[in-house]
């Protein structure tokens, strides 16, 4: 490969069409150079978000010799730039998206089949260790900052009560329905591959409670705490999460 370890970065925007018709729309951050193929993340947003509140991590990525992946779940956000709206989505709808999305992603000529990972935030990260747990043999490691395995819980409690909207927010009452079904415990248990855990220890949205279990459920995996961060990084936050997920990525993609 006739590139330096110090890239640049190149961009390039996709859309992916699901068997339904619908239309994913993301953004690709890649390091420029045009005989290399390169281990591959691709990243998740949250409940309710989109691509671009994470794509500021995309070039840091892609300089470090990573392809990094960002889309927006259909419905997924008020802000999507993918179709459908937030009454149509649940989690099992986000990862289906995120399948549509990893097959693409393994075809690019300079992506390296052999090292993909799934990353994801808060919600994206619980579908992304959902999808991780579905299709293991084709993924290297799981990234998971602040991930949401708190949502089941929450469906019960809001099904018991009658709730039907999270932050203001109506859903479906089919999003409730589906996360109940999701056995969170057999979701880490099922995974052997490497996972990241980054969480806040002041998460009062997601208590780091659900990532410590997660740390006992999964056979290799390792919880990051970040002292007085909440749900969601922010400043010295997010770079120390970037930056452990970028080590954490080269350390496992040198281990064919």
């Amino acid at each position: 490969m006739n590139c330096t370890e110090n890239y640049k970065s190149i961009q390039d925007v996709f859309e992916v069409i699901k068997p339904v018709g619908r239309v994913i729309r993301g953004i690709i951050f890649r390091p420029d150079c045009e005989d290399g193929i390169f281990p591959t993340v691709i990243f998740s947003h949250g409940f309710g978000g989109n691509y671009r509140e994470l794509q500021h991590h995309g070039p840091g990525y892609a300089k470090a010799g990573i392809v990094c992946v960002l889309f927006d779940f259909c419905g997924g956000g008020m802000e999507s730039l993918s179709d459908g709206t937030m009454i149509d989505m649940t989690v099992l709808t986000e990862a289906e998206d995120l399948e549509n999305v990893f097959d693409m992603v393994r075809k690019l000529p300079y992506v390296d089949e052999s090292a993909v990972y799934l990353q994801g935030e808060s919600q994206g990260g619980l579908v992304s260790a959902i999808v991780g747990s579905r299709r293991e043999a084709d993924t290297k490691g799981l990234i998971l900052w602040y991930p949401a395995f708190v949502i089941p819980d929450d469906a019960k409690k809001r099904k018991a009560s009658g709730i039907t909207t999270v932050f203001g927010v109506e859903l479906s009452p089919k999003f409730d329905e589906a996360a109940v079904t999701i056995d969170i415990e057999n979701t880490q248990c099922s995974y052997e591959k490497p996972v990241l855990l980054i969480h806040g220890d002041k998460d009062d949205l997601v208590p780091i409670s659900y990532s410590r279990n997660a740390l006992l459920n999964y056979k290799d995996a390792r919880l990051e705490e970040i002292k007085g961060a909440g749900h969601g990084f922010e400043g010295a936050e997010s770079m120390k999460a970037s930056m452990l997920s970028v080590e954490f990525v080269k350390l496992y993609s040198t281990d064919k």
